[in-house]
């Protein structure tokens, strides 16, 4: 005689979901929820530093911190939409530095993927970030799918006169 048996259900998981919450980010990251701010000034001005030595222009960067906010501007040649399309691809790496041997800031092509979703993970609902570049500021918007319980995505382009 058998005893009931276990009837499994297989379940999708959306990769998304594993830059979205606080735990996977610091795994990805290395760095607890408190190192965030730190982690997110150290990338962007990485990257802005990479940027305006690969345009062979000296850097100027300019940092404002506020209670609810970071902002990076810089004098490079800034993002363009198609990296910023690519960023916002979580199923691709997307870098401009993984496939080349160099002295670099980073190589992993997932810090700003992961910057993208920190609001979100700390907030739960919702997180927002803006690049502005050539002319064109993406708002980017990750929220949660309610009804699938997983995370969405908005890109939203406005004019800008950056």
């Amino acid at each position: 005689m058998t005893g009931p048996s276990l009837k499994r259900t297989t379940f999708r998981t959306s990769r998304l979901a594993e830059f979205c919450s606080e735990k996977e980010l610091v795994s990805q990251t290395g760095h607890d929820v408190e190192d965030w701010p730190l982690v997110v000034l150290k990338e962007l001005i990485d990257n802005a530093l990479d940027a305006c030595e690969e345009a062979g222009t000296a850097s100027v960067i300019e940092v404002t911190v506020t209670d609810c906010s970071i902002v990076i501007a810089d004098n490079g040649p800034g993002i363009p939409s198609e990296t910023i399309e690519g960023m916002l691809d979580y199923t691709a790496r997307v870098s401009s530095r993984e496939a080349y041997v160099s002295p670099t800031r980073g190589a992993q092509g997932n810090a700003l993927k992961t910057i993208l979703a920190m609001a979100f993970a700390i907030d739960g609902e919702s997180g927002e970030t803006v690049i502005e570049a050539h002319r064109i500021a993406h708002c980017v918007t990750f929220s949660i799918d309610q009804i699938r319980r997983e995370p969405k995505i908005t890109h939203v382009q406005k004019a800008s006169p950056v």
